[in-house]
């Protein structure tokens, strides 16, 4: 397992095995979970992020042991999830209602929801369909599953990270110059068929460029990777692929369904904490939420999309500990956008 960076080290809580681990079986599907800390704990439920990234080696650190009874798990298709990759049944309610399954399962009354990227969308929509299971919800990087959402990332890695933004043109639309208005769509297009190509060579390639163009793209301190379809292993492909398949075949209808649905889950405390320099979920769309979610603490930091940055990193930790302390998320200020 790869070292963290010393600065995470210090953040967080340390290391340990989880006290429960299984899986459960929904529609074909084999979704590992894993407990840690306390037992008897407050129940908190980390969703990764994606959709189909699986859950990250460490991400129970980020909450206190002690004090926490704290479920991971792979979503559909995603991590260690079997079949790996599958998009069949494979779509955001699916995975929502995979939540409450997992809830009854733990024989977990209620339970705070903690996520980022894909994971706000995945915490937004279970809080809507569930909204009497939900404590709090803690929210990161905020994605709302919208067509606009996707070229917002796109138009952040054009004007921010112009090289890479060109490689990644390069390999989807070769031989064409300059920019023009309809490219991002013809991007994300012809990237949709190269990822779900059956051909190895070609999905694997597919893989390998958007693998290229998300390293520059996730942290505030960007580290290049010259990614060849060799170095994508299979958990990569699939996030790929799950991720591709949300965005493209299952975008919720109405596209603004997150924000419409807000008046369910006002009374739950909520917290949004957004990098200023993210690039994979810029700004605007924590800034869209916000506007409908008036309840909603939303907390700016210096960093970009990812948890190694050290200021989201900090602020995610404070906080899980203030509802360890509190029962909440919240804090008594609120820092403005």
């Amino acid at each position: 397992m790869p070292q963290l960076p010393p600065h995470l080290e210090k953040l967080f809580y340390p290391a340990s095995e989880p006290f429960h681990q299984g899986t459960l079986t929904v529609d074909g599907y084999t979704l590992p979970f894993k407990e840690y800390g306390n037992p008897n704990g407050i129940p908190i439920v980390n969703l990764h992020g994606g959709p189909g990234g699986g859950t990250p080696p460490d991400v129970y650190r980020v909450f206190d042991p002690k004090a926490f009874r704290i479920i991971v798990y792979d979503q559909r298709g995603a991590g260690t999830s079997t079949p790996g990759g599958s998009v069949e049944n494979n779509t955001p309610d699916n995975l929502a209602d995979d939540m409450e399954v997992l809830r009854k399962h733990l024989g977990i009354d209620q339970w705070h929801v903690y996520g980022g990227s894909w994971g706000s969308t995945l915490g937004l929509l279970y809080a809507e369909k569930y909204p009497e299971r939900v404590k709090s919800l803690t929210l990161y990087g905020i994605f709302l599953l919208r067509e606009e959402d996707d070229n917002l990332q796109f138009e952040a890695a054009r004007s921010m990270r112009p090289e890479a933004f060109r490689k990644f043109k390069e390999f989807l639309l070769p031989g064409e110059k300059g920019d023009k208005s309809d490219d991002i769509a013809r991007m994300r297009e012809i990237y949709y068929r190269k990822i779900m190509n059956p051909d190895p060579a070609v999905y694997r390639a597919a893989a390998a460029a958007s693998d290229q163009l998300g390293s520059v793209l996730g942290s505030l301190e960007p580290s290049p990777r010259a990614t060849t379809a060799a170095d994508c292993n299979d958990r990569r492909i699939y996030c790929e692929r799950i991720c591709t398949a949300m965005s493209h075949d299952h975008r919720f209808k109405p596209e603004d369904r997150l924000l419409r649905d807000i008046n369910k889950i006002r009374h739950i405390p909520t917290k949004i904490i957004q990098g200023r320099y993210d690039l994979i979920c810029p700004p605007k769309i924590a800034q869209d939420l916000k506007q409908v979610f008036h309840e909603a603490d939303l907390e700016s930091v210096t960093a970009g999309h990812s948890v190694p940055d050290l200021e989201l990193t900090r602020a995610l930790i404070q906080a899980t500990d203030n509802i360890r302390d509190a029962g909440s998320p919240l804090t008594k200020k609120k820092t403005a956008f």
